[in-house]
């Protein structure tokens, strides 16, 4: 990463009315969080945490995404459950002085926010996209504390590694990523409106994209965690195989190349208790058609709570 910050910041010299321009806008446009910020030993997380209950549900967004994609999901999951939703890295308004964002990194990170608010197991796991890395790795390691995992639209680590298949992807995808992180100090991203972030958010949200959305450290973590995309997949194929009886939910959209669909096939004997949906949906379930998630979710806290009994 050292030699796209040194181009980065001589770029925001050489444009230093841009630059000036740009950081004036993002005072300008600065929206206070809707969770809580915890510090931890490395970071100053952001968690919307709610919901009450004798279960914990742990809900991890895709790639270059934050707490609120959960905005239609969290609200219902916090009627029976405690739920939380948070920003990896430096996106949306958390701070980090990891110098990684790889899927260990994530699990590291959502365990100190845990322990910092006192919350202990169970836990059910929700990942979506690239966050359904962190949630298996999450799962892998800690067996005993996982309760129910439920992977929407999951990326495989087979996505991220080096194959002769890959590699004009990834090569491709990283150059995009580099010039956005090169270049988002003089906000040439601002000027073609290429934000950090999904769509398909209630409008009560504009605001809160249109100022962590082009954030530097949103731009920071979106290029360094797909840099780092090769070890998180390694991780992955590392790790421990999850416990066989542990309940499982895949979502898969139906409206993805093949490609994806492929490894999406490779989840369905993750454990001898994973159940399979297809939803007729794209990449973002839970933005597109939230309800398949939010029943998901609530089928497995309503198992935990028959099995209790």
């Amino acid at each position: 990463m050292i030699f796209p910050t040194i181009a980065r910041n001589m770029l925001g010299i050489m444009g230093f009315p841009l630059t000036l321009w740009n950081l004036s806008m993002n005072r300008k446009n600065k929206v206070n969080p809707p969770g809580q910020i915890i510090k931890t030993s490395m970071s100053e997380v952001h968690a919307i945490v709610t919901g009450e209950g004798p279960v914990t549900v742990i809900l991890e967004a895709g790639y270059s995404s934050i707490s609120i994609d959960w905005c239609y999901v969290q609200p219902e999951i916090s009627k029976v459950a405690r739920v939380i939703s948070y920003d990896r890295g430096n996106y949306g308004w958390s701070k980090t002085k990891r110098k990684t964002m790889t899927s260990l990194d994530s699990v590291e990170e959502i365990r100190d926010v845990l322990s910092q608010l006192k919350i202990k197991p169970p836990y059910i796991l929700v990942g979506h996209s690239f966050g359904g890395l962190s949630m298996r790795l999450f799962a892998s390691m800690y067996p005993d504390e996982v309760i129910g995992l439920v992977l929407e639209d999951a990326a495989h680590e087979n996505q991220y590694v080096l194959s002769q298949e890959n590699r004009k992807r990834i090569k491709n995808f990283r150059r995009l990523m580099t010039a956005g992180y090169v270049t988002s100090l003089v906000g040439i991203p601002r000027m073609f409106k290429q934000r950090i972030g999904r769509r398909f958010l209630a409008k009560e949200y504009d605001e809160s994209l249109n100022y962590i959305g082009y954030t530097l450290g949103a731009y920071k973590t979106a290029y360094q965690e797909y840099v780092d995309s090769v070890t998180s997949a390694q991780q992955l194929v590392t790790s421990k195989p999850l416990r066989k009886d542990l309940r499982v939910v895949v979502i898969s959209a139906k409206n993805q190349p093949e490609g994806w669909k492929k490894n999406q096939l490779l989840f369905t004997d993750l454990t001898n208790n994973t159940e399979v949906i297809e939803a007729d949906t794209g990449h973002s379930v839970h933005l597109e058609n939230p309800k398949i998630v939010i029943d998901s979710i609530l089928k497995l806290i309503n198992q935990d709570v028959q099995t209790e009994k």
